[in-house]
């Protein structure tokens, strides 16, 4: 079977952004990351600094109940809470960007948008808890304590984030045609390994 578009859920502090970057430079096919904050800015009107404090978390009980407040009281406008937003505008993004050709997408649900298209690679990237604290305190210069936390705090985001919009559980490995482990295997072996996948 032939592919043309891959996608990629990744476990922070996993390598994840930098395989799904590799995997794009070699193919010479787009990446959707960044892009997906930067055009999601341009067409809801938010700015970037908002949607990057937003990106794939879920919307808070007060943004939901000022939604649903401005609802009940029946004002001409009653717009989704802001992560509701920015979810809405990358999910049409990320239809749009299929829809043009390759590419290789990053999170924010896209291997389930993509559910019904059989020209999709959906890739999980995982790494062990140990290695991903130590990867934590390297990049954001934490304590061991402070890393753990991050750790927790932002898997248990993604993982809500993906359950709110698919039902489905984020890191279940039924859900992927390829799992990767980045402290078991060595990282071009992980790139080497979603290309041959991607190419048949």
């Amino acid at each position: 079977m032939g592919y043309s578009i891959i996608t990629i859920n990744r476990e922070f502090e996993s390598r994840g952004n930098e395989i799904a970057q590799e995997v794009a430079r070699r193919l010479n096919i787009p990446y959707a990351d960044k892009f997906l904050i930067e055009e999601a800015a341009q067409k809801s009107g938010i700015s970037v600094e908002r949607i990057l404090a937003t990106d794939e978390l879920l919307a808070s009980r007060f943004e939901y109940s000022q939604a649903q407040a401005a609802n009940f009281y029946g004002s001409a406008e009653s717009p989704l809470p802001t992560n509701e937003q920015v979810a809405s505008v990358q999910f049409d993004l990320i239809r749009e960007m299929a829809a043009r050709g390759p590419c290789v997408i990053v999170g924010r649900c896209a291997n389930y948008l993509l559910r019904d298209r059989t020209d999709v690679l959906d890739v999980f990237v995982h790494a062990g808890r140990d290695y991903r604290v130590r990867r934590a305190m390297e990049s954001f210069d934490l304590s061991e304590r402070a890393a753990v936390r991050l750790l927790k705090r932002t898997d248990k985001a993604r993982k809500a984030y993906y359950k709110n919009y698919t039902g489905t559980d984020w890191n279940d490995p039924n859900a992927y045609h390829l799992v990767v482990n980045t402290d078991k295997l060595d990282f071009d072996l992980c790139v080497e390994l979603i290309l041959r996948a991607y190419q048949g």
